[in-house]
Formats: C-alpha cells, sequence, structure tokens
C-alpha cells in the first residue's frame, strides 16, 4: 500500500509541491553568489507574499526594534533563510486553507504547525547548533504528510477520531502503512528537491538521534521533537497536562533543565498573539493559556525546591513572559542614561545581523563613535555636565542614523552604530555626516557652550569578510585609534592590508 499512496502523491493535483515562487526562493537561497537584490525581485513578483513578509519583518517577533518600510529592508531584517522560511509556510498555509478536509480536522492541522514551529525555534535559540529559522521551517513542515495522505486516500484517518493525538496518528499509520508520516514526509520533502537537512530533521522528528558530538541537523530534530510535545501540552485537556516527558527529553537531547524549559512555555505563550495576527488564525484560547503558564510555574517550583541552583531561580522568577509589556521589555534593552541600547543587547543584535549578512551576502557596518576629549568636560565641569553631554550626544548619533540601524551605548563616553545593507562607501558618508553633525552642536555647560568632536572608526563586512561579529566591531574599534592619533574630529576606515601588516 506503501509504494501505491506514494506513486498517488506524486501525482495527485490537489497536493501540489510548494508553489514557483518559494521554489525560486529556495533555489536562490541555495546558491552562494545569490545577492538581496535577487531575493527582492522573485518575491515582488507575489505582492501578497510581500506584503506579508513586510508585515513579518515589522512585527514583534522579528523587527528587532527597526522599522523596515520596503522590501530589501525587510529581507535584510529577515535574512534570506528566514525569508525562505515564511515564504514557505505562507505559501503552504494559503494552499491549503481553502481546501475541503477528508477525514483530519486542518484547523488543528494548522495551529498545531504553527505552534510547534513556534516552540521548535525558541529551542532552537538556546543552543547553536542549528539556525532557529532552519529549525521552524522544519516543525512547520513535519506533518506535512498527513495532509498529503488526506488528500490521496480522503478515507484513510476516517476509522480515527478527529482529535486523536499525535501518537494515536503514527501509530495507526505504522500499523497500516509500516511507517508513518514523518518518514513519509521527509520522502516528500526530498521528492520536492528540498535541502537534505530540512527532509532529514523532519524524518528524524518522532526519534532524534543522539549523536556524538551532536550535529547541526541531528539537534535541528531534537527542537523539532520537543516542539511537537510541547503542542501536545498545549492542546491538551488541562487535567492531563504533564510536563514530566517534555523536561526529561529537553534534558536528554540539549542538556537543559526544567527552568529553560519554563521559559519555553513562557515565550509560546507571550508570542501567541502576535503570531496568531501575522498568520490571521486563532492558535490558544487566553485562559488555557493561563492555566498552561500556572502549571509551568508551579512545576519549576518544585525542581527549585529540589536543586536550588541560583540561575534556575532566576529562570523561574524570570517566567512572566507572558505578562510582560513591550515597553517593559524594551526597557531591559536600554542604556539607563542615554536611552540608547545597551551593550548586552548590542552584542546579540550584532552576532544576528552578522550572521544574516554572510549567510545572504550583503554589506555590514559597523561605526565606533569615541568622544574627544570627553575627560577633560568631567574635570572642569563635573560629573553631571558630562552626562548631559552624553545624553545630547546619544540624540544626535540617533538623529543621523536610519530607522533601520541600531545605535547602542558601548561604554563611558564611547557609542556604535550597527549599519545592515550599507557598503563600505555608503558608511563613509555616513561617518562624515555624522562627524559634521558632533562639530557644530553646541552644548551649554555653566554658562558657556561647548563643542564635543568624536574619532570615529568604520570597518566593514563585504567582499574581504569578517570571520565573527567580534572581529567587525574590533576592526572598528582599531580604527578609532587612527583617527584618534590625528588629532580626532575624522573617521578612519579599516583597511585589511595595514591591518595584516600590524
Amino acid at each position: 500500500m506503501l509504494r501505491h499512496l506514494k506513486n498517488k502523491l506524486k501525482a495527485s493535483a490537489d497536493f501540489p509541491s510548494p508553489p514557483a515562487i518559494a521554489q525560486q526562493i529556495i533555489a536562490l537561497a541555495r546558491d552562494p553568489h545569490t545577492d538581496i537584490s535577487q531575493v527582492a525581485a522573485a518575491v515582488s513578483r507575489d505582492p501578497a507574499l510581500a506584503a506579508k513578509l513586510l508585515r513579518v519583518a515589522n512585527s514583534a517577533l522579528y523587527s528587532r526594534q527597526r522599522k523596515s518600510t520596503n522590501l530589501r529592508q525587510a529581507l535584510i531584517a529577515l535574512g534570506l533563510q528566514g525569508a525562505t522560511t515564511l515564504a514557505l509556510g505562507f505559501s503552504l498555509i494559503g494552499t491549503y486553507r481553502g481546501l475541503k478536509s477528508n477525514s483530519v480536522d486542518y484547523e488543528r492541522y494548522w495551529r498545531r504547525a504553527i505552534l510547534s514551529a513556534t516552540a521548535a525555534r525558541c529551542f532552537a535559540a538556546l543552543q547553536n547548533q542549528s539556525p532557529a529559522d532552519e529549525v521552524y521551517l522544519a516543525a512547520l513542515l513535519q506533518d506535512i504528510a498527513i495532509l498529503g495522505i488526506d488528500r490521496a486516500v480522503p478515507d484513510f484517518y476516517r476509522g480515527l477520531p478527529r482529535n486523536a493525538s499525535h501518537r494515536e496518528l503514527s501509530e495507526y499509520e505504522a500499523a497500516v502503512l509500516g511507517t508513518d508520516h514523518t518518514q513519509l514526509g521527509a520522502w516528500l520533502l526530498e521528492y520536492w528537491k528540498l535541502p537534505e537537512p530540512l527532509y532529514r530533521a523532519v524524518g528524524w522528528s518522532h526519534a532524534p538521534p543522539a549523536p556524538d558530538p551532536p550535529t547541526p541537523t541531528g539537534m535541528a530534530a531534537c527542537c523539532v521533537a520537543l516542539g511537537s510535545e510541547c503542542v501536545e501540552i498545549l492542546l491538551a485537556p488541562a487535567a492531563v497536562t504533564d510536563f514530566t516527558a517534555l523536561v526529561d527529553h529537553a534534558s536528554a537531547w540539549l542538556g537543559i533543565g526544567a527552568p529553560a524549559v519554563g521559559e519555553v512555555i513562557g515565550q509560546i505563550v507571550a508570542e501567541i498573539p502576535e503570531i496568531e495576527r501575522l498568520f490571521d488564525t486563532a492558535l490558544l484560547d487566553p485562559d488555557a493559556a493561563n492555566v498552561i503558564l500556572g502549571q509551568a510555574r508551579d512545576l519549576l517550583i518544585l525542581r527549585d525546591q529540589q536543586q536550588p541552583d541560583e540561575a534556575d531561580l532566576s529562570a523561574a522568577a524570570n517566567l512572566k513572559l507572558g505578562a510582560r509589556t513591550p515597553e517593559r521589555q524594551d526597557q531591559r534593552l536600554r542604556d539607563g542614561l542615554t536611552g540608547l541600547y545597551n551593550r548586552g543587547y548590542l552584542d546579540l543584535m550584532l552576532r544576528r545581523e552578522f550572521q544574516a549578512a554572510t549567510a545572504g551576502q550583503w554589506p555590514l557596518s559597523v561605526v565606533f563613535v569615541d568622544l574627544d576629549r570627553f575627560k577633560q568636560i568631567n574635570e572642569a565641569y563635573g560629573r553631571e555636565a558630562g552626562d548631559a553631554v552624553l545624553v545630547s550626544t546619544a540624540k544626535v548619533i540617533a538623529s543621523v542614523a536610519r530607522d533601520t540601524d541600531c545605535v547602542a551605548r558601548y561604554s563611558g563616553e564611547e557609542f556604535v552604530v550597527v549599519l545592515p545593507g550599507l557598503a563600505r562607501h555608503g558608511a563613509t558618508i555616513f561617518c562624515e555626516r555624522l562627524i559634521a553633525r558632533l562639530r557644530s552642536t553646541l552644548h551649554p555647560i555653566g554658562g558657556e557652550m561647548v563643542t564635543v568632536t568624536a574619532s570615529v572608526g568604520l570597518a566593514t563586512h563585504a567582499k574581504k569578510p569578517f570571520q565573527s561579529a567580534s572581529e567587525l566591531i574590533n576592526a572598528a574599534h582599531r580604527s578609532v585609534s587612527v583617527a584618534r592619533k590625528s588629532r580626532g574630529d575624522r573617521p578612519a576606515r579599516h583597511s585589511p592590508v595595514s591591518a595584516a601588516n600590524t
């Protein structure tokens, strides 16, 4: 019967492969010579898809605190892999939303797929073995063969209740076909010519391997499996909720404890309203979400009493993500004096932008700003006056930056500006404009008007790329020293040739 089913899936007219635009984006993502303009051109052929990607890029989930005003900026914010993931997700959901189901509850199916993908991405964010976007896509597609079976053999699942558990589905498939939907799904994704890591992760998602050392694909499969288990808890009646197996598997597969699992559950619940808006679908009843959060907190308290580790207690205390406001969350990312982003957020954001720029092969520039002779201001006028200068200088830097840039206070009188998508020439113009604005800004101090200039260092990740985000920002920092040696008030650009000779 399995061979017959596969033949029907290949020939089925109402179970299409990914739409043409999604296929083209996948092909571009696999081409190492692809640039962002080619992806933008492909996506723009589907105005509805382009609008959705722009909407996602500006959502609380993906915006990284910067607004995208056009498709190019949205693709830079999402990254090539993220755009591929979302294009496939929107395309598949749009394709099947209009189909009439046979024996499968399609509404529950897509609720489960979206929640599972969200949970898997949260687990992936806890470790760096596999990109979260790839894990998200694998989780979104892990059950795609269920739809295929329902389209090809309309009566196949008729003997099961429409709300059958995932385990019941798998056991029934194995009894009838000799395999389950994950193995069949992996075969189908391979037949569609999707990337090998994707269909491998789907095929392993019910029984992830435990290689030593772990492979990125194996870790992705573990995240997908944990996301699936999470959703079984989220969609189960409150009376039968049990976190024990989920916590045990998270420990065995990813080496994380109960507090981290609780954090993930809290993050999922916190993201649900935004995800529902993006996908235009209801995922979880608010009352049920509150029950899940309460049970997760109870579990953490119990585990913390058994193993009272300070870090675990901190994680338990932070299980309030569902109740945090965006304003409170944003305050945690800001410098208390200037209101710019703080060093912690800068480090996190720069790593993400560096990974996206490397994957998408678009430029990324970093500007390091160090105020000239700032110590003299503190000595002459006092610390309070110095703080006032820092605040007004921060406003000047922010006013010169684009909405898509990230401006942060690095330390003391040092600031950093991250310029996604801006190559060396454009970044140099930015530096010159910034220096001119700082030079012309007057600061009222003690009845006097004082001008504060800056030494500015620039480094760009482009044709001669850096190996890491830390290398990139360190190169910008070193360039500041070059500018300072020339009495400051000027920019200096990192040169790979001169750096190699030092």
